[in-house]
């Protein structure tokens, strides 16, 4: 035998042959036989099947009878902030928020176990939204005075004392903006459990690989309708426990991640919800 034709080479050469083969022929699915083979092949010589479709932008959902993936938070406290605004969309003194609605949502069946929801009258620049009548906030509470029946309730929640809960909300402007901002123009301290929260625009991003422009697109993506009105705190609440629904049925882990202390967030952002 030659030095040239050992069997690792025999075996290489082998090889290249197949592939070229492979290469210049047709393939097709034979059910008959249940593998793919090479139309119009001299060899009859078995190939495997050329490489998968790439997978399309949303996994499917999750199965009914599938094991559901554990997640390492009990809850979710999905929060949707609205604010004041003027007609000509400059940046005001203040933007107050006008509207503080929160839904517990627990991530072992995504059902809503609990809401706070409050409507909040603004002191500074009372110019609210087309979204928004002045008796909505007319006579409410402020956001002075919002914050302790908020601890309350929060506090109150048996379910909510070990701590493994976070906030959630769509994009970063409600708690690293709108918040910080109108606290330090009113003086009044955060408490330190908004220090942190998901940002579920990109733990959608994470999970299907597309970052989102707002809303109406996520629920697009997973044909969901939209129910009550864009805008609205509550209903875009609702409306994005529903998104945290499908995402959880198919798998994804919510983890909160920690935020810069108060003091450092702040910005001229605007909600992009």
């Amino acid at each position: 035998m030659s030095i040239f034709s050992t069997p690792s080479t025999s075996s290489a050469r082998r090889k290249l042959l197949l592939l070229s083969i492979s290469r210049q022929n047709l393939r097709y699915f034979s059910k008959k036989r249940g593998s793919f083979i090479e139309k119009q092949n001299p060899l009859n010589i078995r190939t495997p099947p050329s490489n998968p479709a790439p997978l399309p932008f949303f996994k499917p959902a999750r199965a009914e009878n599938m094991t559901a993936v554990k997640q390492k938070l009990d809850f979710l406290l999905v929060l949707d902030f609205e604010a004041t605004c003027d007609n000509d969309n400059s940046t005001l003194p203040c933007m107050e928020i006008i509207e503080f609605p929160v839904v517990k949502l627990s991530t072992k069946d995504w059902q809503e176990k609990g809401r706070f929801h409050q409507y909040v009258r603004p002191t500074v620049t009372p110019i609210l939204t087309s979204f928004f009548a002045l008796e909505m906030v007319d006579g409410k509470p402020t956001i002075e005075e919002v914050f302790p029946m908020f601890d309350k309730w929060l506090k109150e929640d048996q379910e909510l004392k070990n701590g493994n809960f976070s906030f959630l909300t769509f994009g970063d402007w409600d708690l690293k903006v709108a918040l910080p901002n109108e606290a330090r123009f009113k003086k009044f301290e955060i408490p330190s459990y908004f220090n942190s929260w998901i940002n579920i625009k990109r733990s959608f991003a994470t999970h299907t690989g597309r970052f989102p422009k707002g809303l109406p697109d996520v629920l697009n993506a997973y044909k969901l309708q939209l129910q009550g009105h864009h805008h609205s705190g509550i209903d875009d609440v609702l409306n994005i426990c529903e998104v945290v629904k499908c995402m959880g049925q198919e798998g994804f882990v919510f983890q909160k991640k920690r935020r810069p202390s108060n003091k450092k967030r702040a910005g001229p952002n605007r909600p992009t919800i």
